[in-house]
């Protein structure tokens, strides 16, 4: 494994268990995932757990403004000495769980103004952090993300698979998602006993419709929540759905002997729909499709 020689200092603190700190060090791979970023001249970064800089110090000369975020007070020493060459990258200590992000997006970001989004996830907290962004009312061009393995599998999880599950319609509905490239436990100091992956997602454009989006995560929870059972089955012991159960997937025109794995993001919009329309917001049509 070849190493940047400069990211590798003696005085540099040491991984934290409790941050899930595993660094990339693979020269390697390290450009192999600039290179599938594709970074452009006008683009404005952020990035979630910049660590050290060693992905940071490749995108910041490449674009236009860059947001190193980093949770770990020890690290930002060495992250903003990386960075300091580079005009465009500011390096702003924080939680991005505990962050507005809207708030703080506008106040770093012309109006309107898209944002890119990268990072090497904590893989206690990656899922959360990708439904934080998905349910961001700032707009963001794409994600590119590390995490581990079996959630770049759920993200990207076809139907019929056993991967495929509330995660991977949650994601697919909200975006459309792209398998990336395995990256050896070998790559990370300290190693990691898993295998990761990057994945990258890029949010659909389209009106954002709060009491849609509850009636849509309720219902596909609903539906996983017994995936050995029949849709119809799993639906009708849903506190909330099991009185309409049986009228809302005859309306939806599903199949309710299918199982939660079977049905497709599409399926699951349209029975989302009719719940909404029909049995929520008094017959009247949703404009979130």
């Amino acid at each position: 494994m070849e190493v940047y020689s400069d990211l590798v200092k003696p005085n540099a603190p040491g991984a934290k268990k409790r941050f899930g700190q595993h660094f990339l060090r693979d020269t390697g791979v390290i450009d192999r995932i600039v290179r599938w970023i594709q970074p452009g001249s006008v683009d404005s970064f952020l990035e979630i757990g910049a660590g050290d800089g060693a992905i940071s110090k490749l995108l910041a000369p490449r674009v236009s403004r860059y947001i190193a975020l980093e949770i770990d007070l020890d690290r930002i020493p060495l992250l903003t000495e990386t960075l300091s060459p580079f005009p465009s990258a500011i390096v702003v200590p924080g939680d991005f769980l505990q962050l507005e992000l809207s708030g703080f997006l506008a106040a770093q970001l012309p109006p309107s103004e898209k944002i890119r989004v990268a990072g090497n996830l904590p893989y206690n907290i990656a899922t959360v952090i990708i439904e934080k962004l998905l349910q961001n009312a700032h707009p963001v061009q794409d994600m590119h993300f590390m995490v581990q393995l079996e959630v770049a599998q759920r993200i990207t999880a076809n139907p019929g698979s056993k991967e495929y599950g509330f995660f991977s319609v949650y994601c697919q509905h909200h975006a459309h998602v792209e398998m990336g490239f395995k990256v050896s436990s070998a790559c990370f100091v300290p190693r990691p006993k898993v295998t990761s992956a990057m994945v990258a997602l890029h949010p659909k454009q389209r009106v954002w419709n709060p009491p849609f989006e509850a009636a849509f995560d309720e219902v596909v929870k609903a539906a996983f929540n017994y995936r050995r059972k029949t849709l119809s089955n799993s639906l009708s012991r849903h506190a909330a759905l099991g009185a309409v159960s049986d009228a809302l997937i005859s309306h939806a025109g599903i199949n309710g002997s299918a199982r939660a794995e079977e049905l497709t993001i599409q399926q699951y919009e349209h029975l989302a729909s009719v719940y909404w329309e029909e049995f929520q917001n008094g017959g009247q049509k949703s404009t979130n499709l």
